[in-house]
């Protein structure tokens, strides 16, 4: 019999030993310790949140293992392709282990009109946002040596298809006004958001974007609110604060940037902190980096990337603009009934009323700010 400073080993393990009558007293059920499973080699979770983030992990794995897998056949299926290509067979079947139902989908290599391409609803990313600053990075070798690596489409009806990966290519061939080269095959609907998942890893989208997906997901009521998102998701409390953020952003403070991709998560608290200090103020330096990279897309010149473009809306609001001060309303009365009123608004503008006065004595009035203020009708 081992024992040591804690008692009986053999009896807190097994219960055996024990002189005592039997007890019948009713006794409240107690749960399983943790460190007395461990002893007696019990593996079972120790709590219900425990096994659900083992099925989560066990899920997740599995996923990531077929997402891998799906890349290692593409990869080595788009080497053949090309082999295809140079020996005049393109359009030969091509088979794919899809990566959430597994299915085997066969795909065609085809080059498609892109007026018949509509892009999944699915996918993350905002096809506004796609130009030819922002997709610098590709379309140069597009528009020298064509598009090298194809696309996913899938048809729909009426001669039409759905872009399932691939569309900063599809707006880089756009530009370049060439047919797009794409695997088409019956993707199945469940494996067409995990595909774009897939693709967008080597050119990942912006927060903005993503935090607009998530949105999306919260409305179609896939998560009660964010905190559950950012619960089954694993992300953190703080980073699901910042997504919220970039919720809230004015589109025009994401068209300033070279790319929605070069946008750093904390990029909307960023914005959120400087319109408390002068709410008009950055919105007008806003329009003036909007307006200098809608001319640099005709004049070539250099944009300032994220980093500048944030201390240039920084700078905007150091420097206090003094606020229009308003005029209680002034007026000025005649002997003979005619009154004239003058005030100033909290925005700056003057206003006049005048009472009492003729057609031909307004004429005059009309003829005479017209004059002074040099404006027209």
């Amino acid at each position: 019999m081992a024992n040591d400073k804690y008692g009986n080993i053999d009896e807190l393990l097994s219960g055996a030993g024990s002189d005592e009558k039997e007890d019948n007293t009713p006794r409240r059920s107690r749960r399983p310790s943790p460190a007395l499973g461990v002893m007696t080699g019990d593996k079972r979770p120790t709590s219900v949140t425990d096994g659900l983030k083992a099925d989560k992990q066990k899920a997740e794995k599995a996923l990531e293992e077929a997402q891998q897998k799906f890349e290692m056949e593409k990869a080595d299926l788009l080497k053949a392709l090309e082999e295809a290509k140079s020996s005049g067979s393109e359009g030969a079947p091509i088979v794919l282990t899809m990566p959430v139902t597994k299915q085997e989908v066969t795909f065609e290599l085809r080059r498609v009109d892109t007026s018949l391409i509509d892009v999944s609803p699915e996918n993350e990313r905002i096809q506004e946002f796609l130009d030819e600053i922002s997709l610098q990075d590709i379309l140069p070798s597009i528009k020298k040596h064509g598009q090298q690596k194809p696309g996913t489409l899938r048809p729909t009806k009426d001669g039409r298809f759905e872009l399932i990966e691939g569309s900063r290519r599809l707006a880089a061939v756009k530009l370049a006004k060439q047919e797009y080269l794409a695997l088409v095959g019956d993707v199945p609907d469940a494996d067409v958001r995990e595909l774009g998942i897939i693709e967008n890893k080597h050119q990942d989208v912006s927060p903005y974007e993503k935090a607009k997906a998530y949105q999306k997901q919260i409305e179609r009521g896939e998560y009660e609110n964010w905190t559950q998102l950012g619960a089954s998701k694993g992300i953190s409390s703080s980073h699901i604060s910042r997504y919220r953020a970039c919720v809230e952003l004015d589109e025009v403070f994401v068209r300033i940037l070279p790319s929605p991709s070069d946008m750093p998560l904390s990029y909307g608290e960023t914005i959120a902190q400087l319109k408390k200090k002068g709410d008009r103020a950055l919105i007008g330096k806003a329009q003036e980096l909007l307006d200098m990279r809608k001319a640099a897309l005709s004049e070539k010149t250099e944009l300032p990337d994220v980093e500048e473009v944030i201390k240039i809306l920084k700078s905007a609001v150091r420097t206090k603009v003094e606020e229009p001060k308003a005029w209680k309303p002034v007026v000025y009365k005649s002997k003979d009934g005619k009154t004239l009123k003058h005030s100033v608004t909290n925005k700056g503008a003057t206003k006049f009323e005048i009472t009492g006065v003729d057609d031909s004595q307004l004429e005059k009035i009309l003829s005479f700010l017209t004059t002074t203020l040099k404006v027209d009708a």
